[in-house]
């Protein structure tokens, strides 16, 4: 097939849709489809770029509307990572063309704002469109088939040269809707002495630093700052148990896999599709309750040694391998084609 994608964000950007579409598409090109992407994000947006990356797909940053229509042209599928109204206008010219449409988060979830409402109603002419939760699914009021994320098996998995050497682990932005103040709240009081290590940066990574210092755990709670590939992988292997504190519904939860990958014990918050994520492979929590999370966090230290039973272990294998790249990007080439996929 010839695939042409339309995505305001992609590689080198970071982020959870970036990477997810980076390695579905990384998938599609293995199995011998032709891929090309069109983005309106500022050529090499980030810092540090693999050029190997890059180059295995053909990019498009900011295309004249002449070179977007020919492109339209040649594919025979096109594909939307999110519904964006940017790239929608030129399906007006091929109305008949298979075109696809994932929805990867709560984007649509404002329905009093006008783009919003429009949004909605457009992604109905949409060929099919897919929902990366059953909750994504409940705000995009349309049909849709319901595929989880991936996660990048080849790097998120046991490093059997590790040891698990601290109790907790954290890994996101440091917004507020990932909690991770509230994370540091329920620290405060726990009983026994725990490792914390905080994974990740933004605005609000100030604000916590000042939290650990008034409450002083300051011994307790390191930040490591932003880690990528084998090197967090590495890392997620050295804990026992991530902790996933989201404030807000989650569309999914890529961290979550990569977590359980890794061999950590989880705790998360039921927010939306990331206690989908989750399943029950990990213990979650109401959503802000610092209480519950707090109880929590005391109980997997108390527990920190205990196996999971033979029969979880051997379902979660069966999960996280349903969750691989190469499996999700199987199911997506089925919707694509029309045709039941075949992991």
């Amino acid at each position: 097939m010839n695939i042409l994608v339309f995505t305001t964000a992609f590689y080198p950007s970071v982020g959870g849709l970036e990477n997810q579409t980076f390695n579905i598409l990384d998938e599609f090109i293995k199995a011998g489809h032709n891929i090309k992407v069109i983005t309106f994000q500022a050529p090499h947006a980030a810092e540090h770029v693999e050029e190997s990356k890059e180059k295995r797909f053909n990019i498009y940053y900011n295309p004249r509307y002449s070179k977007v229509f020919s492109l339209f042209f040649w594919c025979n599928v096109f594909y939307m990572p999110n519904f964006s109204l940017k790239g929608s206008w030129f399906v007006l010219f091929r109305p008949f063309k298979k075109w696809v449409i994932s929805h990867n988060d709560l984007y649509l979830s404002n329905k009093k704002d006008f783009k919003v409402r429009l949004k909605r109603l457009l992604i109905k002419l949409a060929s099919k469109n897919i929902a990366v939760s059953n909750c994504v699914a409940t705000y995009i009021d349309t049909s849709a088939v319901i595929i989880y994320n991936c996660y990048d098996n080849d790097i998120f998995k046991i490093y059997k040269d590790e040891q698990r050497k601290y109790e907790f682990v954290f890994l996101g932005r440091l917004v507020s809707q990932k909690g991770c103040a509230m994370l540091i709240e329920a620290c405060r009081n726990l009983k026994t002495d725990f490792t914390l290590n905080i994974i990740g940066d933004g605005p609000e990574r100030s604000i916590v630093e000042k939290m650990v210092r008034e409450y002083e755990l300051e011994d307790r709670v390191h930040f490591l700052g932003i880690l990528e590939g084998e090197i967090l992988a590495r890392t997620l292997n050295n804990h026992h148990c991530m902790i996933i504190p989201s404030l807000s519904e989650e569309g999914f939860g890529i961290v979550a896999l990569e977590g359980m990958a890794c061999g950590c014990n989880i705790i998360a918050a039921d927010a939306g599709g990331l206690a989908e994520a989750v399943k029950s492979f990990g213990k979650l929590f109401k959503m802000g309750s610092v209480t519950e999370l707090a109880a929590l966090l005391q109980k997997q230290i108390e527990e920190l040694d205990f196996p999971l039973s033979s029969c979880k272990n051997e379902d979660l294998k069966s999960y996280l391998a349903q969750q691989s790249k190469k499996a999700v990007a199987v199911k997506y080439l089925s919707v694509f084609s029309d045709q039941p996929s075949h992991v």
